[in-house]
């Protein structure tokens, strides 16, 4: 079953709503600024090795980023391997048809590289527990927050065809943002596939945890890495789309959008800054119970 996927990448504010007035989420990017990040703006092969031990925000994560580094087969200066990197703005395609794989884990190479791909997730819940657990003015009845570091295979249906999705890792905030991993050789088209089987696994687990009845319209986001950059990609999946794809499968020509913020590289203060503040609005977004996902939407 084949599907053209059109990409794009947008700005953050065209991507995700924010919920909170600008001066909050410029807070909480404040609180985010790790130790190495006060004292460079580039993080180190070897930042670790004088970070102090009563400074404790994010210090186990970048100890994360220089296995991260050292996995890749990497053993200069972060300086000199940045070039080298790609984020998602360098390798998008506007559009590429993928073909949906029955079983989303036989796609590209992504089998030789379990291990690797363990660590992202470990790297991506250490990421969004440390944000979550900072974010001020929360609202009481909002769902809680956990991070599940180990795959997942869910099951989804299209045309009464099962297919299956492993998730890498996922992040409960009553329903699920998921973790899209990265490893070397991974080509757009993978990575496009390995994102909308994703998605459709996420969709899946939003209605079936929905409590409002009927088929609702929903949004899903996942959050991928490519190297070091992150970016978030958000798909919009209408109501009548989701039944009819349901019953019927996809057709021939099914065309389906994604929209992805740009790369946010994660060795460079500027850009960890930008990432936090996007990663941060995704977590205020989904809890205030204002986004189109079954779970956690809730009625005025």
């Amino acid at each position: 079953m084949s599907i053209t996927i059109h990409s794009q990448v947008v700005e953050l504010d065209c991507l995700i709503p924010r919920v909170v007035d600008s001066e909050r989420e410029d807070g909480d990017v404040q609180q985010f600024i790790p130790w190495v990040f006060q004292q460079s703006n580039l993080m180190d092969w070897d930042c670790t090795q004088s970070w102090p031990e009563e400074e404790l925000l994010f210090k186990t994560l970048f100890a994360q980023l220089v296995d991260y580094i050292e996995e890749q087969g990497h053993e200069n200066l972060i300086s000199e391997i940045l070039c080298k990197e790609t984020g998602i703005t360098n390798i998008l395609k506007p559009s590429e048809t993928i073909t949906l794989p029955r079983k989303s884990w036989r796609v590209g190479d992504r089998s030789n590289h379990v291990q690797f791909l363990h660590l992202q997730s470990h790297v991506f819940g250490d990421l969004m527990r440390s944000i979550y657990s900072r974010l001020e003015g929360l609202d009481d009845e909002a769902p809680r927050l956990d991070a599940l570091p180990y795959p997942r295979d869910v099951k989804y249906v299209v045309g009464r065809l099962q297919y299956a999705a492993r998730l890498e890792g996922n992040i409960h905030v009553g329903t699920r943002a998921e973790f899209i991993p990265w490893y070397k050789g991974q080509t757009w088209n993978d990575l496009l596939t390995d994102t909308i089987c994703t998605m459709l696994g996420h969709l899946n687990m939003n209605l079936t945890h929905s409590s409002h009845g009927g088929v609702q319209s929903q949004e899903v986001f996942v959050v991928g890495l490519q190297g070091p950059y992150l970016h978030i990609c958000r798909g919009f999946f209408p109501r009548d789309r989701i039944a009819r794809v349901y019953q019927h499968g996809y057709s021939d020509e099914e065309e389906f959008g994604l929209e992805f913020t740009r790369g946010y590289n994660l060795y460079l203060k500027e850009d960890w800054l930008e990432a936090t503040r996007a990663l941060s609005r995704l977590l205020r977004y989904l809890l205030s119970g204002k986004a189109m996902v079954a779970a956690v939407y809730r009625r005025e």
